[in-house]
């Protein structure tokens, strides 16, 4: 498995220690694309489920980047089928007959999910969570209030560079990392060193608009949405109304903190805790709210695939900045930066998804949601990095002090969604589990999930437009 094109995007971090590290920003340069929220460039976001007995698809993970918008990603959903020989978003994932569960089913990964039980959650959060980091959530509008948009407009989006430097001084990676520019990835890191046109991790780009009828004066929410890979510079949206909108782009075909992406090998996938994304993530929403007007208090990140990782892992090492993510079948890496407090959290899962497995994966077990023999779990958990979605989850739910495992429908007009009752109202966590969804597939019964589904309202932008306001 080359997990470079199976994941890429998790979890991850910095913070503390006295680093030498400046920032430099540049303008926005050309219109990339005409407006359009979804990249549709990739089987990945075909968000429909395959047929009973299709066969898993074949193609190499850098299918994705050639962009497959004929070829569906979500793999096979046929029985017996094992994962296809696919890598990444480009579309392995079959599954075994049957297999899959509901939302509150044992592919969950949490006990009792139905029963109620009391006390604490699972301690499956990385060292250093903390919910008492929520003190210093920011709040109010950002510098760039008053100032003007300049060549960004609401009717496209225009890309723009950022340089995400190295630090200076006798302070060199691993050992420098600073709450917004942590170690830049270089060809002397211990990381893999990736170009994609010409950018690598300490230059690379973003694309932005604004939202319709924009006012320079009134502070409007932010919505960072991250694709699969080989989306390129294309993202995702939610149907974030309102929104100021950021496409995170991806790095030589995903994100680069799934896996062995953001470490060359399993032997340094320790350092990805260090990674490449979060820092650019920092970098990103410093340069917007230094020229535009954000909401400080309603800054969002989602994703699907691999950027489902990345949301995941923005949402742990940047959660001091993020109050909410939703993704769509990633997961969450062993080799986590410590997380900076709760956030809120709507999670979607294939239940038979073979390339994301829900988990959680236990070594030498096989596990027939995914089709994945005990060999395969072996090697999905090296090369990912990953027991699975599910502990992504659970992470959240132990950060947010959720009481219990009790769960209640959420909305229903999407009844495999499911919300734990014992969480604090500011921090809700909702996980719908597709039962006999592959990777990546977004329909159950003629009910959509995917990102940006409406049924009545936007799954998972009515989940983030409707969070209370934090103190």
């Amino acid at each position: 498995m080359n997990r470079v094109h199976w994941l890429a995007a998790l979890p991850w971090a910095g913070l503390l220690v006295a680093a030498a590290c400046s920032s430099s920003n540049s303008s926005p340069s050309t219109v990339v694309s005409s407006g359009s929220e979804t990249s549709g460039t990739q089987g990945e976001s075909s968000g429909s489920a395959m047929p009973s007995g299709a066969a898993a698809p074949s193609g190499q993970g850098a299918g994705a980047s050639a962009g497959a918008a004929t070829g569906s990603s979500s793999g096979g959903a046929g029985s017996g089928m094992v994962p296809g020989s696919g890598m990444g978003d480009s579309g392995a994932g079959g599954s075994a007959s049957g297999a899959g569960g509901g939302g509150t089913g044992s592919s969950s990964g949490l006990p009792d999910t139905g029963g109620g039980a009391s006390g604490t959650m699972l301690d499956s959060g990385p060292p250093g969570d903390d919910a008492a980091s929520a003190a210093t959530f920011p709040h109010g509008p950002s510098l760039g209030c008053g100032q003007s948009p300049g060549v960004v407009n609401s009717s496209s989006f225009t890309n723009t560079k950022i340089t995400i430097p190295t630090c200076g001084g006798a302070l060199t990676y691993p050992d420098c990392i600073d709450p917004h520019f942590a170690p830049g990835f270089t060809p002397a890191s211990a990381s893999s060193y990736a170009t994609n046109n010409g950018e690598d991790y300490n230059n690379r780009d973003y694309n932005i608009e604004l939202p319709a009828n924009y006012d320079p004066s009134t502070p409007y929410p932010i919505f960072f949405g991250g694709a699969g890979c080989g989306a390129g510079g294309n993202g995702f949206d939610v149907n974030s109304a309102g929104a100021i909108k950021v496409h995170l782009s991806i790095m030589n075909g995903c994100f680069a903190d799934g896996g062995t992406s953001c470490a060359g090998n399993v032997a340094n996938e320790p350092n990805c805790k260090m990674g490449p994304e979060l820092p650019y993530f920092r970098a990103v929403l410093a340069e917007v709210e230094s020229k535009f007007c954000v909401d400080r208090a309603r800054v969002f990140v989602g994703g699907y695939s691999s950027g489902a990782w990345e949301a995941i892992t923005l949402g742990c090492g940047a959660a001091n900045q993020i109050r909410g993510t939703t993704t769509l079948e990633g997961g969450w890496r062993n080799d986590q930066p410590a997380c900076t407090g709760p956030l809120a959290a709507l999670l979607v899962a294939g239940g038979i998804d073979g390339t994301n497995p829900i988990g959680p994966l236990v070594e030498n077990m096989a596990y027939p949601a995914g089709g994945l023999s005990a060999t395969q779990v072996n090697s999905t958990i090296s090369d990912l990095d990953s027991n699975g979605s599910a502990p992504a989850r659970d992470a959240v739910l132990q950060r947010n002090h959720c009481v219990g495992t009790a769960t209640a429908p959420y909305d229903p007009k999407y009844p495999d969604c499911v919300k734990y009752t014992g969480c604090p109202a500011e921090y809700p966590v909702v996980w719908c589990e597709i039962p006999m969804c592959a990777h990546i597939c977004s329909t159950d019964n003629n009910v959509n999930y995917s990102p940006g589904s409406v049924q009545g309202d936007p799954l998972m932008w009515n989940f983030l437009s409707n969070l209370p306001a934090v103190n």
